[in-house]
């Protein structure tokens, strides 16, 4: 048995439904958002595809009700805000914060999985009238940007590119000639992908990434002006970001998953400490300037993790233990 079978069964009910190998529904606007109305004893959604939250045996989400009376905090980002990696949806970020915060209110998950900032706001304007009156807003994200930087430019476009987003250009592409697109290549799906240009110097993606995160982000001030919130943007950890060598269990994990994906091919070179630090250099002073709160977790989560603290399933994603972990140190810095 893998030690990712034996160390985070769970596992197994994301990918069956939350990745992109499960069931992705395209929606329009949002590109795509999770299955609604989803049950198993891991993850439920309720008829939006929003995640549920449950503390005290009480379940609450964004779409069906199960709030409080009064006025609700709103916990917004990508997977690792959806809570992939929690045992349970007692075990989200969003649960976790409900739990160990002393004021009482429900905070509600609206994470939507690989979804960039892009994608993020638009959640948020589609579902705002959903909500009661919301005091708070954390947005707790970053990587997806930075990550997605270095697709092409054709890809990024104005807005940013989004995971799979080379399946929803291919689908616009106009049609092949006959004669290619019945080649035995194509028929087997091995065709050969056109050449992309070189991405761009990690510098160029931390700049593109920062501008376009800083530009949402002030739409999110607005917002939360409005509503009478207060926001704060959090800048998500990655494990290489919080320590060289991680714990026993993440050491089998992340050796596990090098040899059967290519993560570290891909972004090994955002894992770096000097990426992080000049990107949340970036992200303060922007965020400063337009009087939105910023904390970069990252130095405050390796300072608290010992070094056999098990926190994280994968490279992005959190343990239970780390769920709770990370949820006391946003209560810590937002109060």
């Amino acid at each position: 048995m893998t030690a990712r079978m034996t160390l985070t069964p769970q596992m197994a009910e994301y990918e069956q439904k939350f990745t992109d190998g499960g069931e992705v529904r395209w929606l329009p606007y949002l590109m795509y958002f999770h299955p609604t109305d989803y049950r198993s004893f891991v993850v439920n959604t309720d008829s939006a595809g929003f995640r549920y939250s449950e503390s005290l045996t009480t379940r609450y989400s964004v779409a069906d009700g199960g709030q409080s009376s009064g006025p609700v905090r709103l916990l917004a980002g990508s997977s690792t805000v959806f809570g992939i990696g929690a045992s349970a949806d007692s075990q989200t970020l969003a649960s976790r914060l409900t739990q160990n915060d002393p004021r009482g209110q429900h905070w509600l998950n609206f994470g939507g999985r690989s979804f960039n900032s892009t994608q993020e706001l638009t959640l948020f304007t589609l579902n705002k009238h959903r909500l009661p009156k919301v005091d708070e807003i954390v947005l707790f994200s970053g990587f997806n940007n930075l990550g997605l930087a270095r697709q092409p430019e054709n890809y990024r476009g104005e807005y940013g590119a989004f995971f799979n987003c080379h399946q929803f250009f291919d689908a616009l592409a106009p049609a092949e000639p006959a004669s290619t697109s019945w080649s035995l290549s194509n028929l087997f799906g091995k065709a050969q992908e056109p050449e992309r240009p070189a991405p761009q110097s990690m510098q160029e993606q931390i700049d593109y990434a920062a501008n376009l995160t800083l530009q949402h982000l002030d739409i999110w001030r607005a917002l939360a002006a409005d509503m009478g919130a207060k926001l704060t943007f959090i800048l998500q950890p990655l494990a290489g970001w919080v320590r060289e060598t991680g714990s026993p269990e993440e050491q089998q994990l992340f050796a596990e998953l090098d040899q059967a994906g290519n993560f570290t091919d891909v972004y090994g070179d955002i894992l770096q400490t000097s990426v992080r630090e000049a990107y949340a250099h970036r992200l303060r002073a922007g965020a400063q300037g337009m009087g939105v709160g910023f904390v970069d977790i990252t130095p405050l989560l390796a300072e608290a993790l010992g070094p056999d603290d098990w926190q994280f399933v994968d490279r992005i994603h959190f343990t239970d233990f780390g769920n709770d972990l990370v949820s006391k140190l946003i209560l810590d810095v937002t109060r």
